[in-house]
């Protein structure tokens, strides 16, 4: 998951909170452990992750980052683990929301994932 992280733009964002619910994190929670297979995108609205390898922290991501839809997509494991921090703010991105916008060009999450794509083959 380290390598595939995007910074998201306050346009990207704005979208997001249109058409998604926001889940408030009332507790530090682990959403993906090292070798799952995510079972959602996690768009970091406000907060804090941490990634995680062997229970130590590796990195901390800051609010408006988008995270874990290459290996959702892909269905791979990811190499750390995911931990949301207290008080954050994310919205949860399912995998076959993602895959029918990705059909759908006239999707603002076609255009949002395109340019999370795009982002990552760049690097």
């Amino acid at each position: 998951m380290k390598k595939n992280i995007s910074k998201l733009t306050e346009h990207q964002i704005t979208i997001l909170k249109e058409n998604h619910e926001i889940h408030s994190i009332q507790n530090d929670c682990d959403l993906v452990y090292e070798k799952q297979i995510p079972n959602t995108g996690i768009a970091l609205i406000d907060g804090e992750i941490e990634l995680t390898k062997k229970s130590k922290t590796l990195e901390k991501i800051t609010s408006g980052s988008l995270l874990g839809i290459h290996q959702l997509i892909n269905q791979e494991p990811s190499k750390v683990g995911c931990k949301v921090k207290k008080d954050s703010k994310i919205i949860l991105l399912g995998k076959s929301e993602i895959l029918d916008s990705l059909k759908d060009t006239k999707s603002k999450l076609f255009h949002l994932i395109k340019d999370f794509k795009k982002k990552n083959e760049e690097k």
